[in-house]
């Protein structure tokens, strides 16, 4: 069965181990790793509004600032992985990726070490533990995307940021990120597999026991997830569902995502599509929907997709009430030109926008402001990607 869910899902996990080792043999390690450079040419508008009732006074401004409309990318990594098998049947696997690309004096969040993680396997499930996506995240299935790091859910090729705002549509559960957790998944129940995951504390990249300060995630976070996979005569169907929760780290609700997703395949084509809710911890209730729908056919060589993304977000702190909302289109085709090799080309829309309310007197009308600013954005590019796994 070809594999529909998200590349990252625990099903596809198994890519970690190479070929078993001697019974009881040392770890041998060897890099994997991948390359996705990116060519773009961007071309986008702002427009800032503000409204001030208090004093009748409006303020406006469109245009866009001083970037470059085209732009070079890419992203890197080297992977360090290895198996064994232990007499009792037991496989112990490790991983470790390393960004190549990631300065922390240029991106103060620039994670050098991505991922690091230990991972056992045998017939009571998998478990792992360390520096590693969490369960959601791994079993997420959503709208089908031929592009590696072009597209909606936290790609690292996003045209727009060279235009100062970058597109927010992402529909995977990932609170946790790479924090260092516990995880486990059960074996495949005809085509039904769970897992879960615990998150202590959000720490990640640091020697020994850290304590760590709260973040939106919390602490004490845990996410169980699903996916069934079922295959009849000429159709594929994959599906998932995952729901996370955790302490909240302020005097708001506590921080806590759900998912969905399903996707189906059949004579070449996939057509899929996920959604996810948000609510954030901290000194503020903000709630945030996410969702996608695409299409994809390969034929030989080639593969050809077109997909669509929104985000909605409401959120006040303060008594000060905000809103986002975001949408966003990509559209193209690549070309396999050798083992995991491909070319492609593309075109990619954002409209986005940004809205604060500051309240006069929410007790006599909530929908009167003594103070109104918004900001937005559309923007499309055009784009070429080249990504080589090795």
């Amino acid at each position: 069965m070809k594999q529909i869910l998200l590349g990252t899902t625990a099903l596809v996990a198994a890519s970690l181990v190479t070929a078993p080792a001697m019974a009881a043999e040392r770890i041998q390690l060897e890099i994997r790793g991948y390359h996705v450079g990116g060519i773009s040419y961007s071309d986008g508008d702002f427009t800032s509004f503000s409204y001030d009732e208090y004093t009748d006074t409006s303020a406006s401004d469109s245009g866009i600032g001083d970037y470059n409309e085209i732009n070079f990318g890419s992203d890197s990594e080297v992977h360090f992985r290895g198996s064994t098998t232990l007499d009792n049947g037991l496989e112990v696997s490790f991983k470790a990726e390393l960004e190549l690309e990631d300065d922390a004096d240029v991106d103060g969040d620039a994670d050098a070490i991505d991922e690091v993680y230990i991972q056992f396997d045998g017939g009571f499930g998998r478990v792992q533990f360390g520096q590693n996506d969490g369960a959601m995240d791994q079993m997420a299935v959503v709208a089908p995307l031929i592009f590696k790091e072009h597209g909606h859910s936290d790609s690292d090729l996003d045209p727009f940021d060279s235009l100062g705002w970058g597109n927010p549509i992402d529909t995977v559960g990932d609170y946790t990120g790479d924090d260092i957790k516990l995880t486990y998944f059960t074996p495949s129940f005809n085509g039904l597999q769970i897992g879960a995951s615990l998150t202590p504390n959000p720490c990640k990249n640091d020697t020994g026991y850290s304590d760590c300060s709260f973040t939106t995630m919390g602490r004490n976070y845990i996410e169980v997830s699903a996916t069934w996979e079922m295959e009849v005569e000429s159709f594929e169907f994959a599906a998932s569902a995952g729901f996370g929760a955790g302490e909240s780290s302020g005097s708001g609700e506590e921080p806590s995502e759900w998912t969905l997703g399903a996707a189906i395949e059949t004579a070449g084509f996939t057509i899929g599509g996920s959604f996810k809710d948000t609510n954030t911890s901290g000194n503020s209730t903000r709630d945030e929907t996410h969702w996608d729908a695409g299409i994809s056919y390969e034929t030989g060589p080639w593969s050809f997709n077109i997909a669509y993304g929104a985000m909605d977000v409401e959120y006040t702190s303060g008594g000060v009430r905000y809103t986002e909302e975001a949408t966003s289109w990509i559209a193209g085709a690549v070309y396999s030109y050798g083992p995991g090799m491909q070319i492609g080309f593309g075109v990619t829309t954002l409209d986005a926008s940004e809205a604060f309310h500051d309240p006069m007197d929410t007790y006599i009308d909530p929908d009167y402001y003594s103070y109104r600013e918004s900001e937005g954005f559309e923007g499309t590019s055009f784009f070429v990607e080249n990504s080589i796994k090795f």
